[in-house]
């Protein structure tokens, strides 16, 4: 009697990994999260649909950016407004599982073309991860449960079994992979940014305010051995990610690191929706194993009393959803009204003055010195604007100055440096060495080229100098740009030989 061949243990594990059948609890999380944060941004630039995503503003393709041209076509303010109002309409409806699938591919294919035709503003990196998490919601089966359409199908009898539906695990799977990529990609692009190891990088950006405001970066910064340590983590992490969450000994270290990782960029450098997209993606890695140990830990014991209102009141609004009206008619006439109102509330907003009795705003003239000013660039960047600050201390860590000191004993070797703010041209620095009254004593420099951003002079507290106060004096240009003061305790040794 002949049996059937066995499946290697090798495509029989790649089979387990991928279709595997688990209830989607993460991917319903992902579902009702990522679309939330998504809209924020979207919902804010509605009222700027007109300028920045048809025909009557200025669109800059992502295409254009790489010399394609215009491969998208700019719509109409007449179509591109109504159509951005179903997009808002989708993401909603993705939230509260009503359609699921149809709302993801509208409203992640929407998403996609917006963000597509603004490349100034609109398209960053949380919309590519945004558009690529969309794309794998839309073929998961997220909408089966904690959702509308999971009701619906209690309510007409097609879902009778008291346990939530099973489905293959492989839209999350794909998930994990995607991040895994991500992280990894991240990793080689920063091992060849020398900025990024530096903490020059980092530090600019937590000092800025390009994003939202970011106090708490802002005092970060000035320490440069944190940015220096957490530059080799985050490297590391992003590294070791694809390779560590995979096991199960490790697979919650590096997840939690990864949600450390993001709440820090929230905090240090004032990003509030890229974290919050990739903490979305990372519903992707919760299992059904991991859901019900939480829930049997945490939902119960803790959220239970909290969510009773609200199961309630979900429960006495649905029931009194009439039973005759089809879902599909349902949400087509919601598509009907989120055009009809999107038309609308541009027009009674009104931005451009397209209303009034002369059609629109007339364009002021710019300021002539203001335009001479961005054509030909003839305004000179101040000799202290090249520099970001001077410090001095006795110690480095990757090139950075580690310690800020204000006192010095006699032996040791003060190293002066200065941070530059790029760009700028070749430059000759001094540092000066001044008394308590002015004096130089000693005067001491070098070149700094344009693609240097900071450099270290040095010098030996010998025994020409006497305990008492000095300054160490960053001159450029002929002009001083800093002055760090400075005490020098203790008492020389006797040499016959004087040295500096």
């Amino acid at each position: 009697m002949k049996t059937a061949p066995q499946e290697s243990s090798a495509f029989s594990g790649l089979r387990e990994f991928f279709f595997a059948e688990e209830t989607p609890f993460g991917m319903a999380m992902m579902r009702i999260m990522l679309p939330l944060v998504a809209s924020i941004p979207m919902f804010k630039r509605f009222p700027r649909v007109r300028e920045l995503y048809t025909t009557d503003g200025a669109t800059v393709q992502l295409f254009e950016m790489f010399g394609n041209g215009e491969v998208l076509h700019v719509l109409s303010p007449a179509v591109a407004i109504p159509l951005y109002g179903i997009m808002l309409l989708c993401l909603v409806s993705a939230i509260i599982g009503f359609r699921t699938r149809l709302s993801l591919l509208i409203g992640g294919s929407l998403y996609a073309y917006f963000n597509l035709l603004d490349s100034v503003g609109t398209m960053t990196k949380y919309s590519v991860i945004s558009t690529h998490l969309f794309l794998l919601l839309a073929v998961s089966n997220c909408g089966a449960i904690w959702s509308v359409d999971a009701w619906l199908a209690r309510r007409s009898g097609k879902e009778t079994g008291p346990l939530p539906p099973k489905f293959p695990v492989w839209p999350a799977r794909l998930v994990q992979m995607l991040f895994s990529a991500l992280y990894f990609g991240a990793s080689i692009t920063k091992i060849k940014t020398e900025a990024f190891f530096t903490g020059e990088q980092m530090r600019y950006w937590m000092l800025s305010n390009w994003n939202y405001e970011n106090p708490v970066g802002e005092v970060m910064a000035m320490w440069s051995p944190i940015l220096l340590v957490g530059a080799y983590m985050a490297v590391i992490w992003e590294v070791v990610f694809p390779f560590l969450v995979w096991q199960r000994q490790t697979r919650w270290f590096v997840l939690l690191m990864g949600v450390t990782f993001h709440i820090l960029t929230l905090i240090t450098l004032g990003l509030y929706i890229f974290p919050s997209v990739c903490l979305s993606g990372y519903f992707g890695f919760v299992t059904e194993a991991d859901f019900l140990r939480f829930r049997k830990f945490f939902v119960f014991r803790i959220l239970g009393p909290v969510l009773k209102f609200p199961q309630k009141a979900g429960a006495f609004v649905l029931d009194r959803v009439p039973p005759l009206a089809p879902a599909a008619i349902t949400w087509c006439c919601l598509i009907a009204v989120a055009a009809i109102t999107s038309t609308e509330v541009e027009l009674r907003l009104d931005l451009y003055g397209r209303r009034t009795p002369e059609g629109g705003y007339a364009l002021k003239p710019m300021d002539r010195t203001v335009a001479l000013t961005m054509i030909r660039n003839e305004q000179r960047v101040r000799e202290h604007d090249k520099f970001f600050n001077f410090e001095i201390g006795t110690s480095t860590v990757g090139f950075q100055l580690a310690n800020r000191r204000s006192e010095f004993e006699f032996g040791e070797t003060m190293i002066a440096q200065c941070n530059l703010n790029p760009p700028h041209e070749d430059m000759w620095v001094e540092c000066l060495l001044k008394d308590e009254d002015g004096r130089v004593i000693e005067q001491f420099g070098q070149f700094v080229t344009r693609e240097m951003l900071r450099a270290n002079f040095f010098y030996k507290l010998g025994n020409k100098l006497i305990p008492g106060k000095y300054s160490m004096v960053l001159k450029s240009s002929n002009q001083e740009i800093y002055s760090r003061p400075f005490t020098l305790r203790g008492e020389a040794e006797p040499q016959t030989v004087l040295t500096n």
